[in-house]
């Protein structure tokens, strides 16, 4: 009995030493952190207590999504491509797109909604730099470097390292900028049929131009109820931008990137010109109160306007479509690309591009746990395939191949692209993009239906002596930020006023305005831009 007794106390503490041992170990792997695995190549099960697998959480990602009010458009956030994207990414990298449309008009306002309530999506947009800026000083930012850099290798090498360092501050990424295809910025276009009627060739001087303008007034070759030689609207300095370049002087990069538009050498002579051709009835009457272009379009499809200025593409787009809107209207009528601006110290035809960023994408602080699935899905859109797909669908459906490009049809109903070229979904790309230039170049004239045989030409002549701003690659200066809105405001209130006093008025109007943006934070922009180039590149 006793030995018996013995044998069971031995047992039990057998069992009592073995349970203690257990319980440590399970106590150490407990206390040890684990890694959390990404929504790339995650596993979309878990296993549950009773051996069963259940599915994994997915990751909720939010993108923006514009809403240009294309006509005829399906739901810019549940149509065939959005699904698509669903399918080929979310459902394969456990990851729910919600797409969350903001109207393309007011993308900086909706932005700062989002922001300011903290319901942003986790992938946001905007083409204003100062803006992405403001929100890094702000603290407002994920930052995606490690993400990138984990992640990111395809699209790291679709951007490239010059690209990236738009989006970079202090040596942290925290925008990802989309590679802009097209760097050609403004165009001019001119009634080709206007021309002919008068027996007179398409200018190429400044000179040449103004001349045409008042031969259009004076013979009216249209034969129409009123007469805009040149139209524009209350944005003059992008509209007009060849009067301005006219009378620009060529100056240091330092001063250009400093001194930009207003207080450039040449600049206020530029807008001298446009007050005089105002006061000969050249011009636009009422183009200040047209603030969103709707009066220059009317009276461009109405057959009234013998030239205006804008995009580079502006006449050969199906939306606003002024050149298939005029023919149906007036037919045998037609816009066409002239380059007439030469500058009077050269002689150039110099212009302004873009500089080869476009959109910047970005995701609020808020959603810093997202970074790598942002990254990855930016990563899976860089894929060669995906891109190709996202640009230009199905053959034989919304394009077919003509001389071995792409060439993009008409789609009507649930298949149709919402945005040209769908740029609202492939948004590490402006643009059509294929590897060729040349053949980038003739596969975009595809895209302009009507109007192919004006695009190279367009093109071109926008790119003749182009440069991009010195100071692009630069970070917004606080002060930018800070009164940018401000500024650009005053800036047309400047030229509305200047360009519509009388002649001998002038620069009384113009000096007066001009001590007025100074005041509203201009010379603080003007001081911080001159210590930043400093500061970059040495005085």
């Amino acid at each position: 009995m006793k030995k018996r007794t013995l044998m069971l106390i031995g047992l039990l503490l057998c069992f009592a030493i073995a349970a203690a041992t257990l319980s440590g170990c399970s106590s150490k792997s407990n206390s040890e952190p684990k890694q959390q695995p990404s929504s790339q190549g995650q596993n979309n099960s878990s296993e549950g207590s009773g051996g069963t697998k259940e599915p994994a959480k997915p990751v909720e990602l939010r993108v923006e999504v514009f809403d240009r009010g294309t006509p005829g458009q399906t739901p810019v956030d549940n149509n065939y491509w959005t699904k698509w994207i669903q399918e080929q990414f979310g459902d394969k990298n456990n990851v729910k797109l919600t797409f969350v449309p903001c109207p393309r008009s007011q993308e900086v306002e909706m932005l700062n909604i989002w922001m300011s309530t903290g319901d942003a999506p986790d992938i946001c947009l905007t083409y204003d730099v100062a803006t992405v800026y403001k929100y890094y000083k702000e603290g407002g930012l994920a930052d995606l470097t490690d993400a990138l850099n984990k992640y990111g290798q395809q699209l790291k090498e679709f951007l490239g390292e010059e690209l990236l360092a738009y989006g970079q501050y202090d040596g942290k990424q925290y925008a990802i900028p989309a590679k802009r295809v097209i760097q050609a910025r403004t165009g001019t276009f001119i009634r080709k049929d206007w021309l002919e009627k008068l027996n007179l060739p398409v200018p190429e001087t400044t000179e040449q131009f103004y001349n045409t303008l008042k031969a259009f007034k004076e013979k009216n070759p249209g034969n129409v109820d009123k007469v805009v030689p040149f139209a524009m609207t209350a944005d003059v300095d992008y509209m007009a931008y060849g009067f301005f370049e006219t009378f620009l002087e060529d100056v240091p990069d330092k001063d250009y990137y400093v001194k930009y538009r207003l207080f450039l050498p040449g600049w206020k002579e530029g807008a001298r010109f446009l007050n005089k051709m105002y006061n000969e009835g050249l011009i636009s009457p009422e183009f200040p109160l047209d603030k969103d272009g709707k009066m220059m379009d009317q009276d461009i499809v109405r057959g009234y306007v013998g030239a205006y200025g804008g995009n580079y593409d502006l006449a050969l787009r199906n939306v606003p479509g002024h050149n298939n809107n005029l023919k149906k209207n007036i037919p045998g009528a037609e816009f066409i690309p002239c380059d007439p601006y030469t500058n009077v110290h050269t002689g150039q035809h110099r212009k302004e591009l873009y500089n080869p960023t476009g959109i910047r994408i970005i995701v609020p602080k808020t959603s810093q746990a997202k970074a790598d699935a942002v990254i990855e899905y930016l990563n899976w859109m860089a894929d060669p395939q995906v891109l190709f797909f996202l640009q230009f669908g199905e053959e034989g459906v919304h394009h077919t191949i003509v001389d071995g490009l792409p060439k993009l049809q008409a789609v009507e109903g649930e298949k149709m692209m919402p945005s040209l070229q769908n740029i609202d979904y492939t948004l590490i790309v402006n643009g059509i993009y294929l590897a060729d230039k040349e053949k980038t170049i003739k596969a975009n004239a595809f895209s302009y239906p009507g109007n192919e045989h004006l695009y190279e030409s367009a093109y071109n002549l926008a790119m003749r002596g182009g440069y991009v701003n010195p100071g692009a690659g630069l970070i917004p200066t606080e002060a930018e930020a800070k009164y940018g809105k401000v500024l650009d405001d005053k800036e047309l209130e400047i030229y509305a006023k200047a360009i519509t006093a009388k002649p001998e008025d002038f620069d009384k109007v113009w000096d007066s305005l001009i001590q007025e943006y100074l005041a509203a934070g201009g010379q603080e922009v003007l001081d911080q831009r001159a210590a930043l180039w400093d500061e970059m590149y040495g005085k």
